[in-house]
């Protein structure tokens, strides 16, 4: 798991895993109605849309009703997002050479956190959208793990994202630099949002993170020992839980 090079969903939090589509539905249950709100003011009647990183096609299907338009999803495994009328594009948003075409408004929500290239990444979506077309970028920010009364969900989380770092080159504040990248690739009318949920014990954010340590969990309890990571897991499934996890920053601009 530890290899230098291993990019996010080869063996980290992969596709094959049978348990992948539950921790990505758990994740779209908690952030796409703020994802919703961000894209309503943007979206218009025959906007053509892209959805890059789609995961389970949410946020695709309501770009693609919004616009009544053609919305494109592009990602490295388009298994999960079939039949639905998207035009779907398995590709690698790494490769320079990659250019799905022109858009009017282009989404990525907690895709560039997990790409080494990610700079490069931005510079190359930017070109995808029209003039006057919107780019619109979410990513996270860890808020609330380090400052959790729960010392267990501290410090599993930590390592979570520290494995995930050195395996993947993921980084899990990458939004903390958000506004900024949009105003340095010359976008106007910029916009930013900061989304906390909570974290309720047993709720679908407890969920996504109970799936998050379990696909991880050979390495965490290599690292940190059973008992942290089976107290980190009980304190996520208890119904009195309340905690807050990762922020979703968002960042939106137009084109000139």
């Amino acid at each position: 798991m530890e290899r230098g090079e291993e990019r996010y969903g080869d063996r980290l939090y992969s596709h094959e895993n049978p348990a992948e589509a539950d921790r990505l539905g758990a994740m779209a249950q908690v952030f796409d109605p703020y994802s919703f709100e961000r894209l309503r003011p943007l979206v218009r009647p025959g906007s053509r849309t892209c959805d890059v990183g789609a995961g389970l096609g949410t946020v695709a299907q309501w770009l693609m009703s919004s616009s009544g338009a053609e919305t494109v999803v592009i990602d490295t495994d388009v298994r999960n997002l079939g039949g639905r009328g998207f035009k779907e594009i398995q590709a690698d948003i790494t490769d320079p050479a990659f250019d799905p075409g022109r858009f009017d408004l282009v989404h990525a929500r907690f895709v560039l956190m997990h790409l080494r290239e990610r700079e490069a990444v931005l510079r190359r979506m930017a070109t995808w959208v029209r003039p006057g077309g919107w780019l619109v970028l979410s990513d996270s920010w860890e808020l609330g793990a380090p400052t959790s009364p729960c010392a267990a969900y501290r410090e599993t989380a930590a390592k979570a994202s520290e494995l995930a770092t050195r395996t993947t080159g993921s980084d899990f504040n990458a939004g903390r630099r958000y506004p900024r990248p949009m105003a340095e690739l010359g976008f106007s009318e910029i916009g930013f949002a900061v989304d906390v949920p909570v974290i309720e014990g047993g709720g679908a954010l407890a969920r996504f993170w109970v799936s998050t340590a379990n696909a991880a969990r050979p390495a965490l309890v290599r690292e940190l020992g059973p008992e942290t990571v089976d107290d980190a897991l009980a304190y996520l499934a208890d119904p009195e839980t309340r905690d807050i996890g990762i922020a979703m920053v968002t960042m939106w601009g137009r084109r000139p």
